[in-house]
Parts: structure tokens; C-alpha cells; sequence
């Protein structure tokens, strides 16, 4: 999706547009190509997506296509500038995170639970079985009072 955002900020960069429909086409395109490219489990995750690269992206097109007027810009013109360019695209960003909202809805029940069940160290976790076991055996033991757990003189 932020690909796609970067390649409508260089199609508008490349008419010397100030930030419009081109961007908006991308962005809206780009959430429908993420929804459907990323697991019905972390689909809620594109969410906050579009709004965000909506706003580098069209702050990035006006600060090229603003470079090539007068080179005397001042910082409140530029300032102006970058509001104007983020509201021009709302109706866009709406549009996208509405639909990355109603496609997280209707993925949710398909969504598959995780096979391993809660508690399970993520795959990524260089843990080895044991020490994961007792770990885990510790925690328990723990868990379940003072008295429960051996003191190291019981046996001496």
C-alpha cells in the first residue's frame, strides 16, 4: 500500500500537479490491493495506512511540484501549502480506511485461530522446548505460592 501511495506521489510529482486524483486513485487502489494481499488475521493492521501514507505522499508531490516556482517560497507558504494538500485528499483517505474497516469486518470470522493455542512462544523465539518447559514449570510453581515452591536447604 505505501508503494502504491509512492507511485501515485510521483505520477502527480511527474504532471507538476499540486496533489489530487491521481493520488487518490493510487491510495484507494493500493488499500484494496493490501487487504486482500495481507491474512484475514492481521487485516485490522492496514487500517491506520491509508491516512498516513496519503499525507507523506501528498507532502512529498507538493514540496516537488512547490520547488519549481519561486525560490523565494517561504515556510508559512509551504505550511499553507501542506494543510491544503492533506485536506485535498480526506475524501480519499476516508474512502480507503472505510474500506480497509469493512474488509477487516468481513474477514474477522474467517479468520483461522492460531493451531498452537495461547501461550505458545511466537516461531520466531529461539527458545528450545525444554528451557520453554521450564520456564513455563517455574511460572506455574510461582503462580501458585511460596509454599509451593522447594526451598533449596530442604534437602541438606
Amino acid at each position: 500500500m505505501i508503494s502504491a501511495a509512492a507511485l501515485g506521489g510521483v505520477v502527480t510529482a511527474a504532471t507538476g500537479r499540486a496533489p489530487g486524483l491521481a493520488l487518490d486513485i493510487f491510495v484507494i487502489g493500493g488499500t484494496a490491493a493490501a487487504v486482500l494481499a495481507v491474512r484475514p488475521r492481521s487485516v485490522y493492521l492496514i487500517i491506520p495506512a491509508p491516512a498516513l501514507s496519503y499525507l507523506l505522499a501528498a507532502t512529498v508531490a507538493g514540496l516537488v511540484e512547490t520547488s519549481g516556482q519561486a525560490a523565494g517560497t517561504s515556510l508559512t507558504t509551504l505550511a499553507v501549502g501542506t494543510a491544503q494538500w492533506m485536506a485535498s485528499g480526506f475524501l480519499a483517505m476516508t474512502t480507503a480506511t472505510l474500506l480497509a474497516i469493512a474488509a477487516a469486518a468481513a474477514r474477522w470470522p474467517f479468520r483461522r485461530p492460531d493451531p498452537r493455542g495461547p501461550g505458545y512462544p511466537p516461531p520466531n523465539a529461539r527458545v528450545g522446548r525444554a528451557r520453554y518447559q521450564a520456564q513455563r514449570d517455574t511460572d506455574d510453581a510461582a503462580a501458585a505460592g511460596p509454599r509451593a515452591v522447594p526451598s533449596p536447604r530442604a534437602g541438606a
